[in-house]
């Protein structure tokens, strides 16, 4: 029996007489290494990371580019909502971690055209998961393995409000313009490509040029790292107007056609019918204009980018620590390449209290689905958490 108490003792006093350092056990200097072994019990670690992160790359949405250049001043400007959280658990050599990042983030631009103001959205997830083993554990640095994965989750929405006073006047001063050539193009004066590119002028200079470069400019220059969503308004529009124009035509034909007109008597009614269409032409087209320059537009992309990593401790002393880790990944499963790079100086402020400050880098280069996204968030970090 005492023999039975000298051991529980003995088991006692070693577990009592560790000293925990962040997410790592600290053994002083003149402490023999311990040996991992799978009866000992679970280590668990609760952190909260406060990365100060900007983006810089290229954000394109089906074929236009946004080039990013953002810093985290500008983040804290246009913040709505931030969340992160971390945790890992230890036991032996095997340990388990995970993490997740959530920021929203929101804009709006005044464009003074057609299209009056623009309000954007911003909603990105990251999660990190992943499973370790402890490759090398001395008394004083240890080098883990890891492999994991990383979701990423961008949800952009752009929202249009379109000048409705402005919309109505377009149409009325488009359909004024295009009468005469719907006229020559009625009466057979001029050929179907003549009168389409009259028609293309027309909306170029009517239409697209009042929905305005300030909104191309504010897309591919965005203050927050939104897609250019907005990038295909005008072409959409002017090719929306030219359809319409064109069905237009045609009922039109079909109407003089059926009076079996010639000469003076048919231009007669070319100009009769045509001037009494124009208002309802005008009409419905800004009708159509108001419906496409009023809504939204959104896009949700999701991907995984499975990774493999190594991540490493020095201990000073019992106070003081660095650490570091590094990932690569992706290898097209989601983006083509991921990677990503984290330092940091720790201090273990109790035994099962710590802090740290740092840097940290994440990189992905994803092309997929219409969606380009070629950029890095980097940034210092600092992280505050208690171990169990």
């Amino acid at each position: 029996m005492k023999t039975k108490l000298f051991f529980f003792a003995a088991a006692v006093f070693a577990v009592t007489g560790r000293v925990g350092a962040g997410s790592l056990e600290l053994q002083p200097k003149e402490t023999a290494p311990p040996t991992i072994t799978q009866s000992e019990p679970w280590q668990l670690t609760i952190a909260a990371p406060g990365w100060l992160a900007g983006l810089d790359g290229t954000i394109g949405v089906r074929g236009v580019n946004a080039d990013i250049n953002i810093g985290f001043d500008q983040i804290l400007q246009h913040l709505d909502m931030i969340f992160a959280a971390r945790a890992e658990a230890q036991k032996g050599p095997f340990g388990i971690y995970g993490e997740l990042i959530y920021i929203g983030l929101s804009d709006g631009a005044q464009i003074n055209g057609l299209i009056n103001n623009v309000h954007e959205q911003v909603d990105q997830t990251l999660v990190d998961g992943a499973l370790s083993w402890r490759l090398i554990n001395q008394p004083r640095w240890s080098l883990d393995f890891a492999a994991g994965t990383h979701y990423t989750s961008i949800y952009e929405r752009l929202t249009l409000n379109g000048d409705v006073v402005l919309i109505h006047q377009t149409s009325e001063q488009f359909v004024n313009d295009v009468a005469a050539d719907l006229r020559e193009r009625l009466d057979n004066d001029i050929s179907k490509s003549e009168f389409v590119a009259a028609l293309e002028d027309s909306i170029s200079s009517v239409i697209s040029s009042r929905i305005g470069d300030r909104l191309e400019d504010h897309e591919r220059h965005p203050n927050i790292p939104i897609g250019p969503l907005g990038g295909r308004i005008r072409k959409e529009v002017a090719q929306i107007v030219e359809n319409y124009i064109d069905l237009k035509l045609d009922a039109l034909r079909a109407r003089i056609d059926a009076l079996h007109l010639e000469g003076e008597a048919r231009r007669a009614a070319v100009d009769r019918i045509v001037n009494a269409a124009k208002a309802r032409i005008a009409n419905d087209l800004a009708f159509t204009l108001q419906t496409k320059l009023n809504r939204s537009i959104a896009r949700d992309d999701f991907w995984f980018d499975p990774y493999v990593g190594l991540r490493g401790r020095y201990n000073f002393n019992k106070t003081f620590y660095t650490a570091v880790r590094g990932e690569i990944g992706g290898f097209g499963v989601g983006a083509d390449l991921m990677w990503e790079v984290e330092g940091v100086i720790g201090i273990n402020l109790t035994r099962s209290i710590f802090t740290e400050v740092g840097y940290r880098a994440l990189g992905a280069d994803y092309d997929n689905d219409g969606l380009l996204f070629d950029a890095v968030m980097h940034g210092p970090q600092i992280t505050t958490g208690i171990t169990f």
